[in-house]
């Protein structure tokens, strides 16, 4: 870990990208893969797509919504503390009915919402811990939705809880914890000023009632810091700070990202932050530096950086469309890191004949795997015809395994696939089921791994 990173102008050809070196570029990649950098999303990194294509703060929008007839500056009307305090300050609405109007917001927003796409890309890197300002869960659903395995927790100021102890070692699942509440839990939101005071009052008083010891011991090994979408002017953000890295501010490299047409931090803001916490404030913005860092992230490995890298292995997938697409998007998810070309019947589409394209591709690919399910069996399946042909022809050493993949529970006694003893997970048990599958997918893409090494 560098004491000290230096920007310096430049360009590609020098060694630059946007600005920054290359080698920070990489630096940075391999700290997150080492699972030693930690993520911070700011209100501004949490921005849904308007009407004209730009993209806007959902705090902002939120603000703006709640603030109609309060007649306001347009800056106040941006601010959500500013409104939620107004409204408490003319007896607007209650406590709750201000609570409430901020719920409505953000369940509509879960439904209808567009974010930005660089959050799900940022999703897609190894985190071990990822810390959200804003009060939804819209980044956590990003692992939802790939099917990983995550942890989401929140602070609740008026209610602290218990230490949950948590670990960041290579076996723990990413933690996504939010700093200032969580918007389905009422009680914990921090939306006036009277909120921050009492939320300040709270991370820096009595030891059980402050932030988890064992999230702020993860801030004391020395790691790398990305901080998307913050005001640092905002005062509340230097009070923070020094409550998080009390006792960590040597351990620490942070750097700064605003999102693209948002203003960079000013100088008395930069001197602060630079000074006691060795802040980089680069000259890029988010969506450049995200971009280039996915770039360099995906060439650690020796991974050309385009989807035309050559595959070690060809897979194909044989499943239900109908019934079973959202196990296999959940098995294509868990393959993303490995270097193969997955096939499905989709890809058949627009091909001729769907049978003469199966068999096509049984003599193309080394991997074929069955999705099983009782709707596998379904006589409209159009791999159902070539079963046993695909049985016969399993023979791993010969670079050819087939491993029937067990969806849902169906007995496999009496079909052709019960044959083979690589079905997978063992024992013959189910991925969907037992609320297991993150772990039954990641077994299955291990084992894959260890197979396709061998082809090399």
């Amino acid at each position: 870990m560098p004491t000290e990173a230096k920007h310096t102008s430049g360009n590609a050809a020098s060694g630059d990208v946007n600005g920054l070196p290359v080698m920070l570029y990489q630096n940075i990649a391999r700290q997150i893969r080492e699972g030693s950098c930690v993520l911070f999303l700011g209100p501004a990194a949490m921005a849904a797509k308007q009407a004209d294509g730009s993209y806007r703060p959902l705090t902002e929008l939120c603000a703006t919504h709640l603030a109609k007839g309060l007649n306001l500056s347009a800056l106040e009307e941006d601010s959500l503390a500013q409104v939620t305090s107004t409204m408490r300050m003319r007896n607007l609405l209650s406590d709750t009915m201000i609570i409430a109007a901020v719920q409505d917001f953000y369940q509509k927003a879960e439904r209808e919402a567009e974010l930005h796409p660089l959050l799900e890309q940022l999703a897609d890197l190894p985190f071990k811990i990822i810390i959200n300002t804003s009060p939804d869960d819209f980044f956590a659903r990003y692992y939802a939705q790939a099917v990983r395995d995550f942890r989401f927790d929140f602070y609740n100021f008026r209610k602290p809880t218990p230490d949950p102890l948590y670990t960041f070692g290579d076996d723990a699942p990413p933690l996504i914890y939010n700093l200032f509440g969580f918007y389905k839990k009422p009680e914990s939101l921090v939306l006036t000023y009277g909120d921050q005071l009492g939320y300040v009052n709270k991370i820096t008083g009595a030891q059980h009632e402050r932030l988890p010891d064992s999230l702020l011991a993860a801030f004391n090994v020395p790691r790398f810091y990305l901080f998307m979408g913050f005001d640092f002017e905002d005062w509340s953000l230097r009070i923070l700070f020094d409550a998080l890295f009390r006792n960590a501010r040597q351990n620490i490299q942070p750097f700064a990202y605003p999102l693209k047409g948002e203003p960079d931090a000013g100088p008395h803001a930069k001197v602060f932050f630079q000074g006691e916490f060795r802040m980089e404030f680069p000259r890029v913005d988010m969506e450049s530096f995200v971009s280039n860092l996915l770039v360099n992230y995906q060439a650690l490995d020796g991974q050309a950086a385009s989807d035309n890298a050559a595959p070690q292995a060809e897979v194909l997938i044989l499943h239900n469309e109908a019934a079973d697409e959202d196990g296999c998007k959940a098995l294509l998810n868990h393959l993303r890191p490995l270097k193969v070309r997955a096939w499905t019947l989709r890809d058949a589409l627009g091909q001729g004949d769907v049978s003469a394209w199966v068999k096509e591709k049984l003599n193309q690919c080394q991997v074929v795997l069955p999705l099983v399910s009782a709707d596998f069996f379904d006589t409209a399946n159009p791999a159902l015809p070539l079963l046993d042909e695909i049985v016969r022809r399993n023979n791993p050493r010969a670079r050819f395994l087939v491993m029937p993949i067990l969806l849902k529970a169906v007995s496999l006694d009496g079909t052709a696939l019960g044959q083979l003893k690589t079905t997978r997970p063992l024992n013959r048990q189910a991925v969907f089921g037992d609320n297991q599958e993150d772990k039954h997918l990641a077994d299955i893409a291990e084992t894959l791994k260890k197979y396709i090494d061998t082809l090399a």
